[in-house]
């Protein structure tokens, strides 16, 4: 987790720009919040911030939708500090949430995972082919290509449309991870088949989606 950080830590700076997992520094200030953090919804489960997001003067981040609920609150882990309360969220049909913060926290327009970060530029879509990858809480960045889009997956609680599938491997405790194609953020992760010791597929929500759903502009960094 990285919510907790003295002005003086040093995260590493990530270069995806053909795919590959990112490199070198950069400080970042106690109280931030960033792509790729992890949190806690009581009775819920752990999830992970995917882009930090605007609305006004209020600051906030996507994550899945199935993280929760409107009302329910982030928490910084379990027994942590809250973070911040869900205002909308969609799941099944979408698979996608927006959380406003509390104050005294502070959305960065970057993604980190693992110690290697990386600013946050756009949203433009990339195309099938091009290189994207997913900056995982648990085991860091993974990267593949975008592989089809419009895709229909069908989950226990029901059916989401409009996913992105890519050929990044699957791995558990990853719902709400941000998917990033060189500096432009693509998606929100909501499911994949397979896993990252035998491969597989991974599917995530289009951002720029949930961006126009809630009314909320990214911050980029």
């Amino acid at each position: 987790m990285r919510f907790f950080r003295p002005a003086a830590a040093l995260v590493l700076a990530a270069a995806l720009v053909t795919g590959a997992p990112p490199g070198p520094a950069r400080a970042a200030a106690y109280g931030d919040v960033r792509g790729g953090d992890t949190f806690v919804v009581r009775d819920k489960g752990r999830c992970t911030v995917a882009f930090t997001v605007r609305r006004g003067t209020t600051g906030g981040f996507l994550t899945a939708g199935r993280c929760g609920r409107p009302g329910d609150v982030a928490l910084t882990g379990y027994g942590g500090t809250p973070l911040g309360v869900f205002e909308a969220s969609s799941y099944p049909g979408d698979d996608y949430a927006w959380v406003s913060l509390y104050p005294g926290w502070t959305p960065r327009g970057t993604v980190a995972a693992h110690g290697v970060e990386r600013p946050v530029r756009g949203s433009a879509p990339a195309a099938v082919g091009s290189p994207v990858c997913r900056a995982s809480p648990v085991t860091g960045w993974h990267c593949g290509t975008v592989q089809q889009r419009n895709v229909t997956v069908s989950y226990p609680e029901g059916t989401v449309t409009g996913l992105v599938r890519t050929s990044v491997c699957a791995e558990p405790g990853t719902w709400g991870a941000p998917f990033l194609s060189g500096d432009q953020a693509q998606g929100i992760a909501s499911g994949g088949t397979g896993d990252c010791a035998t491969g597989g597929s991974t599917f995530f929500q289009p951002v720029g989606e949930a961006l126009s759903a809630f009314g909320l502009t990214l911050v980029t960094g």
